[in-house]
């Protein structure tokens, strides 16, 4: 799953569980399924979370610092934002 931080509330969101990538193409905000007005609700699919304790790539894309800790078999030092 690749995930990524919602433009407007700022929480974690899939890219397959919204119009992220329709937004990406038209170069409009990135918006959750609960802030995009066509959606309009939380999918459910895991719970709803702010992105702060996530690490984002140069794309924008998002990975669970638990995760890449997880994998590295090391903690990890973010450093900036």
């Amino acid at each position: 799953m690749s995930y990524f931080q919602c433009d407007k509330c700022g929480c974690v969101e899939d890219t397959a569980l919204c119009h992220y990538w329709s937004a990406r193409v038209r170069q409009t905000s990135t918006l959750c399924s609960a802030c995009d007005p066509t959606i309009a609700k939380w999918h459910g699919q895991f719970p709803r979370e702010p992105a702060r304790d996530w690490i984002s790539d140069k794309r924008g894309l998002l990975f669970s610092k638990r995760d890449v800790e997880r994998w590295l078999g090391q903690s990890i030092e973010t450093i900036g934002t």
